[in-house]
């Protein structure tokens, strides 16, 4: 029977409070989780891949696929002790957490990603300016004609736009900056639904969660993008080396933030030492959940690691 390792059990060791019932243990219990839908394809597969070890144990993992704000306003409600975000909690955020005697709140950095912006797959396109992508989601440039490189794409571009999604909240924080979207964009409501919508499409544009690319198991065309935009955000700035190039959402492009689209993901739990919920955020930070991620294109945020530079 497989335990868990060193460094599973020291991220449980990180998590203060009273041990719990002896009835649930870091492998034997119940927990609801909640992930964020653009992060859904990786996240589930970690679930799964936690119960294929642990379920003969005791452990049942149910899942919840919700924006990151609805996952963040349940765990300041007190209604679940595991959730999976884009972003992290604000100051204002923590201290609205419940108190609760034995538990703590505590957050781990997993991954990061890139949003992908995809066109339909015989769109000739290759790339954007993050100008020019500010200008598509404003309505300032309509045609595709407009464009720097349209390579002989002609025509209105027709904008898919998720709503109220983790998508939506980074394209207003780090793209759009207060500025509305177009008002004849077409509201989604997942990265799946862009990208099937997409299809049918051929001079549509979206921006989908990188993971789905795979997932979705649809044609389409993920853009190369350049940072040329001066921004005060320090986050994830684009190196100067880097500022100007085109680079596609590839995890070494992503992890030395070349990629301009670049976010992280991030696991709150709530929960006493020892529990169910301590034991699969361990899972997910230790080096077999780490490799899970990165057999998804996305990069590991707790273990080193050596990435292929793409060609």
């Amino acid at each position: 029977m497989r335990t868990i390792s060193v460094a599973a059990l020291s991220f449980i060791l990180l998590v203060s409070g009273c041990a719990p019932e002896k009835s649930e243990t870091a492998t034997r219990g119940n927990l609801h989780v909640l992930i964020a839908e653009s992060t859904a394809p990786a996240m589930v597969e970690q679930v799964n891949q936690f119960l294929s070890i642990y379920a003969k144990n005791g452990a049942n993992i149910t899942y919840e696929v919700v924006s990151s704000e609805q996952a963040i306003r349940r765990l300041l409600r007190d209604s679940v002790r595991f959730i999976i975000t884009t972003r992290p909690l604000t100051s204002a955020e923590r201290q609205q957490m419940p108190v609760v005697e034995g538990f703590d709140l505590n957050e781990v950095l997993v991954a990061y990603d890139g949003i992908a912006v995809v066109t339909h797959h015989k769109n000739p396109v290759e790339q954007l300016t993050t100008i020019e992508l500010t200008k598509i989601l404003s309505g300032e440039i309509k045609q595709w004609n407009q464009l720097s490189h349209p390579e002989g794409m002609k025509g209105t571009i027709e904008l898919l736009f998720e709503d109220s999604s983790d998508v939506t909240s980074f394209i207003d924080g780090r793209i759009l900056h207060g500025q509305p979207v177009r008002k004849d964009a077409e509201r989604t409501g997942s990265s799946l639904q862009t990208l099937r919508l997409l299809v049918e499409r051929p001079r549509s544009i979206g921006l989908v969660g990188g993971t789905w690319i795979d997932s979705a198991r649809v044609p389409a065309k993920v853009l190369n993008i350049a940072e040329t935009r001066q921004i005060t955000d320090t986050t994830y700035r684009v190196p100067p080396s880097a500022f100007g190039k085109f680079y596609s959402p590839h995890p070494a492009n992503v992890y030395r933030t070349f990629y301009p689209l670049k976010r992280g993901i991030y696991v709150y739990t709530f929960c006493p030492v020892g529990s169910l919920a301590s034991g699969f955020g361990a899972f997910v930070a230790n080096k077999d959940g780490q490799r899970l991620l990165l057999n998804r294109n996305i990069v590991p945020g707790t273990q080193p690691i050596r990435l292929k530079v793409p060609q």
